[in-house]
């Protein structure tokens, strides 16, 4: 599956009009982690990662990220006064066809496709991996140096890491929503 992302990847590239490498960064509009009871999302604010745009004929690409974040919570166990803090990285690679709509300085543009998410070893956490859907829009402006790319993306995960292996009162969110800008030049 990898190496064939990877071959529709450079196929793409090689009929690309243009390739601009950038980075992405934003900020979750929800938690990633629904808890209760004794346990608490501690919840990160920022999404940071590097970003490739290729630009197709007829307004089509293909966007690639790897975006880097931060995910945990915290477990106040009744009867004790000291709390666990557990986190730990949370990798994102959506790969994405986007079609921008014509325009000079200013493109508006939808996105969507494929997204894996890899977290890394945590407490509590029944499979590190999941994999999604993501659809997004935004607006590109275009200023011939550097491209900025403000959006506003949804996920869909396909499953709970959690899972299986503690009480109902901690999982994934499946709903991911978040404001990204990319820098791309």
């Amino acid at each position: 599956m990898r190496t064939l992302i990877l071959l529709a990847v450079c196929a793409l590239g090689l009929q690309a009009q243009s390739v601009h490498f950038g980075v992405k960064g934003g900020m979750p509009l929800n938690d990633a982690i629904d808890a209760a009871g004794d346990f608490k999302s501690d919840f990160k604010h920022f999404t940071f990662g590097p970003m490739v745009d290729i630009l197709l004929p007829g307004g089509f690409g293909v966007e690639i990220n790897a975006l880097y974040k931060k995910t945990g919570y915290t477990l106040n166990a009744t009867g004790t006064t000291a709390a666990e803090s557990h986190d730990a990285p949370s990798w994102e690679f959506p790969l994405l066809l986007k079609y921008r709509f014509p325009g000079e300085v200013l493109r508006p543009y939808i996105a969507g496709g494929y997204v894996f998410r890899s977290i890394g070893d945590m407490a509590r956490l029944d499979r590190g991996s999941s994999k999604g859907l993501a659809v997004g829009a935004g607006l590109m402006f275009d200023f011939k140096l550097v491209k900025l790319s403000p959006e506003i993306r949804y996920t869909r995960w396909n499953n709970d890491v959690f899972e299986g292996s503690t009480p109902i009162t901690l999982r994934t969110v499946k709903n991911q929503a978040e404001f990204l800008i990319g820098f791309t030049f």
